[in-house]
């Protein structure tokens, strides 16, 4: 696909892109979400054997890496992107994955064998009241001082580096988004959390102010080091491990969490979460409560009933199942495409086809341009 003239598909991408945001749309547009690991767990790419671990803890490497994965992406991976060398610049950033705010509070980063950072709950059992004598770190202490190192050594090799023939361009870090409340307070307090609802709400209660304080207290810190808006209109979050929850338990004890976190943060909206996992049952509650017009979303969804649960206004981000896209033949990812994009999804126009969710390495380029051709055929609006 390298030596392929990307023009005729740089100029419909655009036409799909400006129709869509017009909010009148002559096809489903189609992303992918993808990072360097695509590249780094794939040994035919990473050719090198660079492991995860030494990617992340050079930022020459990780900056010199992210280039060739993103060489890759935009001459293989079919999607509604300019593909190709880039007309205007590249765009890069510092990769550290969902493990940074667990990590800031107290847990202990690991890299197991094929696989990205992970960590450890820290504050189980005996030990979950050492995170209030801790405290909230200095937003610029532990792993965001090397996210702020990393970030600043790529601004500053960005300044006199171009890559074939075009520079590069650093976009902001990730301690400007958070995983979620409810997911970082699991994440270092395992699943002793879900517990502590039912029999320690008092304790439960106090932890996720704590971590509500603390990630508030981070972004508006990034905010003002990066000198970007410090309260835009619209917010953005994930949180993930509401999945392990019903809807009455999000109400009573996340949900007063997510308003504050919005109300300090972002301005009336509309706002976006990303989800991943069984959460289906949320999302009324979220667009009725918090606003929430924009959706990222994992498995399991069912296509037929959630534009008739949520309303034509709703953006929605989703597609087949990673897990089917690396084992499924190209014709059966068409397939389930065509399931997709032929039930009520696409009504009101606001539907952005993807893999659900986050493509994994090693998928097949074959699977991706059955996605990439079934938005074609079964995504093209009425004139």
């Amino acid at each position: 696909m390298q030596k392929q003239d990307f023009t005729k598909h740089n100029e419909e991408v655009k036409q799909v892109w400006d129709a869509y945001r017009a909010g009148k749309p002559i096809r489903v547009p189609m992303t992918l979400g993808i990072g360097p690991r695509i590249w780094i767990f794939d040994p035919k790419l990473n050719q090198e054997g660079i492991e995860w671990e030494q990617f992340s803890n050079d930022p020459e490497l990780m900056f010199q890496t992210f280039l060739k994965y993103k060489y890759y992406v935009v001459h293989n991976l079919p999607h509604d992107i300019e593909m190709g060398i880039p007309s205007s610049h590249w765009e890069v950033w510092t990769e550290f994955v969902n493990v940074t705010e667990e990590a800031w509070l107290g847990n202990e980063l690991y890299y197991p064998p094929g696989q990205v950072t992970a960590t450890r709950p820290r504050y189980t059992g005996d030990k979950k009241n050492e995170i209030f004598d801790r405290g909230i770190p200095d937003p610029f202490s532990g792993i965001f001082a090397r996210v702020k190192e990393y970030h600043e050594y790529f601004i500053e090799k960005a300044k006199s580096f171009e890559f074939y023939g075009k520079p590069v361009k650093v976009l902001p870090p990730c301690p400007l988004a958070t995983d979620g409340i409810f997911t970082v307070a699991f994440n270092i307090r395992g699943s002793e959390l879900l517990e502590d609802i039912m029999l320690d709400a008092e304790y439960f209660h106090k932890l996720l102010t704590l971590v509500t304080d603390a990630i508030i207290l981070k972004i508006k810190a990034w905010r003002k080091y990066l000198n970007v808006e410090m309260k835009p209109k619209s917010g953005a979050f994930a949180d993930d491990a509401i999945q392990f929850i019903s809807t009455e338990m999000y109400r009573e004890h996340v949900l007063p969490y997510h308003r504050r976190f919005l109300a300090e943060l972002a301005g009336e909206g509309p706002h976006a979460i990303h989800l991943c996992g069984d959460v289906q049952r949320h999302l009324p509650t979220l667009v009725k409560e918090l606003n929430i017009k924009s959706f990222d979303l994992g498995y399991p969804i069912d296509y037929t009933k959630i534009r008739d649960e949520l309303g034509d206004d709703v953006e929605i981000f989703g597609g087949p199942l990673i897990t089917d896209l690396l084992a499924l033949s190209p014709e059966e990812i068409k397939e389930k495409s065509r399931h997709i994009l032929c039930s009520s999804i696409k009504r009101g126009g606001k539907f952005i086809f993807k893999e659900a969710n986050n493509l994994p390495p090693c998928v097949p380029i074959a699977n991706i341009q059955a996605m990439y051709d079934s938005v074609k055929l079964w995504g093209k609006y009425e004139p």
